[in-house]
């Protein structure tokens, strides 16, 4: 004698990952943005000049090399691992939460949260190169790497498209 067995199938979300998935996939960029970057710093010099300067290092104008002081890969390189852990939690949040996030809101946050720790990086780390005593006497006794005057670090964004 055979018996019958039921089967009940639960989507569980799948209908909602398939139609996301078929939509283009939304992009968070981080860092100083074209709008940015193409905004007077100083002296001819645009914030994006000065960003990737700062990234790479740069020859000064009297030739001495300028070391670079990361405030971008470097702590994306020590924080890849979280970070990847972390969009993709908030990747099964979108596709199967209860409710789900949107994309959108779960990238926003991400955006916010990102932008606050390579700001943080920048004025409280000691992990950026020390500035030289004739660059704190230029900047009039200030001693924080990478802040002149505040443009540079607000131009620091992100931005969800």
């Amino acid at each position: 004698m055979t018996r019958g067995v039921k089967v009940t199938v639960v989507d569980s979300g799948m209908k909602r990952a398939q139609a996301l998935l078929k939509q283009p996939r939304k992009k968070l960029m981080l860092g100083v943005l074209p709008a940015q970057a193409s905004q007077h710093h100083s002296k001819g010099v645009t914030i994006g000049e000065v960003a990737v300067w700062m990234e790479y290092g740069f020859y000064a104008r009297n030739g001495e090399w300028v070391e670079p002081r990361s405030w971008l890969f470097d702590w994306l390189d020590e924080n890849i691992n979280t970070i990847t852990r972390q969009l993709a939690t908030d990747t099964l949040r979108v596709l199967f939460g209860k409710p789900p996030e949107s994309e959108q809101f779960a990238l926003e946050k991400r955006g916010g949260q990102y932008r606050r720790q390579v700001l943080d990086r920048i004025e409280f780390s000691n992990d950026i190169r020390e500035n030289k005593p004739s660059t704190i006497r230029r900047k009039g006794g200030l001693d924080t790497p990478l802040i002149d005057t505040e443009k540079f670090i607000n131009a620091i964004l992100y931005k969800v498209e």
